[in-house]
């Protein structure tokens, strides 16, 4: 039987996919990238799930940084080729960590959903990724909001992020994330806004640009941006 690695994100399309290929009977080892930065909450929703798949899903950190920020402090925030925090706290830990513990033939199930751009998306991941991956969200032509609905029926309840508005289960402070998102950061975790905010005076970089030069958190107007600015491209583990 061929081994399947299930990458749960503890975002809701992850959740549903990871429990698909174990109803499935699929021989499913569960993994989850911590990054130091996400929600208290997802400690509920990954016990939930854990109970809904009836098996254990493995936690694993990186040993070099503590979270997205301490590797801002030591790298930039991001890049033209990417952010530094993804590389470091999912990347390079899935290579480093978990990929040895695997034979090479191993097959990853990813989230990806039913609809025109994801399914594009699948397309060109097999493509310039590995070939050896699954997509049971695709396979079943299920959406989103498909899954919300999955997961509501398991009354398992959804993180908090979501509830707060938010259109995925990111960490904390997403240094991809544009000033209507930054503004929202600014009002439901002040905290976490100001010690950004800071770092990006030390660091003399910054996480927004506007007209190609730098805007710096503590310059935010309160009223730049919008709701389109909570999506935030997908932060990747290949």
């Amino acid at each position: 039987m061929s081994k399947y690695l299930g990458w749960f994100s503890c975002g809701v399309t992850s959740a549903v996919a990871c429990k698909i290929a174990i109803d499935e009977g699929k021989d499913v080892d569960l993994w989850y990238l911590e990054t130091g930065a996400e929600h208290e909450d997802n400690k509920r929703f990954i016990k939930d799930c854990e109970r809904w798949y009836g098996r254990k899903i493995n936690t694993v950190r990186s040993p070099k940084f503590s979270c997205p920020l301490d590797v801002a402090r030591k790298e930039l925030f991001n890049t033209p080729f990417g952010a530094p925090c993804t590389k470091y706290l999912k990347k390079e830990v899935r290579q480093k960590q978990i990929m040895p513990l695997y034979p090479d033939n191993v097959i990853h199930i990813l989230g990806f959903e039913y609809t025109k751009h994801e399914v594009n998306r699948a397309l060109r991941w097999k493509e310039q990724q590995t070939p050896n991956c699954y997509f049971p969200l695709i396979k079943k032509r299920l959406n989103k909001q498909a899954c919300l609905m999955m997961l509501k029926r398991a009354n398992i309840e959804l993180p908090m992020m979501y509830r707060l508005g938010y259109h995925n289960n990111n960490c904390i402070g997403c240094f991809k994330a544009g000033a209507g998102y930054w503004n929202k950061i600014r009002k439901d975790f002040p905290d976490v806004f100001n010690e950004v905010a800071q770092v990006e005076v030390e660091t003399k970089h910054t996480i927004l640009k506007e007209n190609g030069e730098q805007l710096y958190l503590k310059d935010l107007p309160l009223n730049k941006g919008n709701h389109t600015d909570l999506d935030i491209p997908d932060c990747g583990l290949f």
